[in-house]
């Protein structure tokens, strides 16, 4: 690109800035963006700070109710049980994902696997449910609209004065026209986002306390995503103001596609998944479930055949009579094995489902490919930490501290306490501190972009697509 070239560019470029301030409408899309932008940002940053305090101070309520436990049986204290919370990460006030549908808390206990609980939907009433104003709606709905209306008419308002031919006969190219065009309304962009996208993130940095690496490489690529995703949208418009004959065409053609591409298929393809892979019905899951566990032993029932062979078993290795001549306590070598089988069939039901709500999603993940919504929606919620991902680690992770937790008491139960007079027996209270608390530990930002490779990849090949038809196009005087 030879330097007269790129000076056209930029004539053409801040003439249509000029022309769009003078108009007052960029300021005032500018100035109501950047409120919006700001206000959604506080609000939902207190709020998500609010819930993280209100989390730990409950966790630190289950911490020291757990720990002044009196001696106790230690399968006493399996059922007392133990709740794990899932803290927000920083960056889940710009994007709620599935935050407020999925739940935050677990009740861990001896026997059973619980489901997630407490979630802000299921607390609150119908306008939360129906959807919040977040930074990322805005980002990824309100903001391509106004690009749009800022950049519907840019070839077709040149047509339709009669200034498109003399800026042809004068010798401006077409593609300097078209990129002269895309700059300024990528300009525009950028005066509609970057300043509420600063003060915001920046903010978060600040009671976040500091700029920690991850952050920064989650902030720098929700802002390069975002980037992408908005570039897109002003090429879009270009593109339907060059090739249709009117501004109205144009206009039409641009919400069409915001329908589209935001509304229909979206929506669509949730609609899909959830009719391929239907979702079990709760009662038929619980049903399955409880079935499956009487299948396997019961460990309350000492003709469980299950159990009887491994009583009988038991007694053979050690060569006594009787299971009161065992080296330990007998019952609570049932428990072990009972938790290892009850949490073995718990793990593969929950993975089954899980399993489900995966492959509902693939439409989408792979829908990703056509639909830059959909793309920048999934890797805003990917980083964000509010996505189907981050919330199935939560429950892998409660699952597993719950099973230890367990396994560790029945240990205890197993070699402190007699097997006779079992239940009058009781354990020192100072063993409770033998155990660690709970600590959600989310996936790291390498993680969570290798598996957004789809999203990334969709968005740079719509945007290398997009600037390549820009180039390659050449708007008529006259259609």
């Amino acid at each position: 690109m030879t330097t007269r070239h790129f000076t056209v560019i930029t004539i053409i470029a801040r003439h249509e800035l000029r022309r769009a301030i003078r108009n007052r409408v960029l300021p005032v899309a500018v100035t109501s963006l950047t409120i919006l932008l700001i206000l959604a940002g506080l609000i939902a940053s207190q709020t998500n700070e609010q819930l993280n305090r209100q989390q730990t101070r409950y966790q630190q309520d289950v911490r020291r109710n757990w720990i002044e436990q009196p001696d106790r049986h230690p399968h006493r204290a399996s059922h007392y049980g133990y709740l794990a919370f899932r803290p927000r990460l920083s960056l889940a006030f710009f994007d709620f994902g599935i935050d407020s549908f999925a739940g935050n808390t677990i009740f861990l206990e001896a026997h059973r696997q619980n489901s997630v609980n407490f979630s802000e939907a299921n607390l609150s009433g119908s306008l939360r449910r129906a959807g919040e104003l977040s930074p990322a709606m805005i980002l990824q709905l309100l903001v391509p609209l106004v690009i749009f209306f800022l950049g519907f008419a840019m070839i077709t308002s040149e047509r339709e004065n009669g200034t498109l031919q003399m800026l042809l006969s004068q010798g401006v190219t077409p593609r300097q026209l078209l990129m002269g065009k895309t700059l300024a309304i990528a300009g525009m962009t950028l005066l509609l986002t970057l300043p509420g996208m600063a003060l915001i993130l920046l903010s978060q940095s600040q009671l976040s306390g500091g700029l920690r690496d991850d952050l920064v490489w989650r902030s720098i690529c929700l802002v390069g995503g975002y980037g992408l995703y908005l570039l897109i949208c002003a090429l879009i418009a270009i593109i339907a103001s060059s090739i249709r004959s009117t501004s109205r065409d144009s206009l039409i053609l641009l919400t069409i596609c915001w329908i589209v591409f935001c509304l229909i298929l979206p929506r669509g393809l949730q609609t899909l998944g959830a009719t391929l892979s239907p979702n079990p019905v709760r009662a038929e899951f619980d049903a399955r479930l409880e079935d499956e566990l009487a299948r396997e032993g019961d460990s309350h029932d000492p003709d469980d055949p299950h159990f009887r062979t491994l009583r009988e078993e038991t007694l053979r290795q050690y060569n006594v009579a009787s299971i009161n001549e065992l080296p330990f306590n007998y019952g609570a070598y049932v428990m072990l094995e009972a938790e290892k089988i009850s949490s073995g069939i718990f793990q593969r039901h929950y993975n089954e489902l899980l399993g489900t709500f995966t492959r509902q999603n693939r439409f989408a993940e792979w829908a990703t490919l056509i639909d830059p919504y959909l793309a920048i929606r999934s890797l805003s919620m990917a980083i964000a930490g509010t996505d189907l991902g981050h919330y199935s680690r939560y429950q892998q992770q409660a699952e597993n501290f719950r099973y230890t937790m367990i396994q560790k008491l029945n240990r205890i139960h197993l070699e402190e306490i007699r097997y006779e007079n079992d239940r009058a027996q009781r354990v020192n209270r100072e063993r409770w501190q033998d155990f660690p608390d709970f600590k959600y530990e989310p996936p790291g930002f390498r993680e969570v972009i290798t598996g957004q490779w789809r999203a990334i990849l969709s968005l740079s090949i719509w945007s290398l697509i997009l600037l390549f038809v820009v180039t390659r196009l050449r708007p008529e005087v006259a259609k």
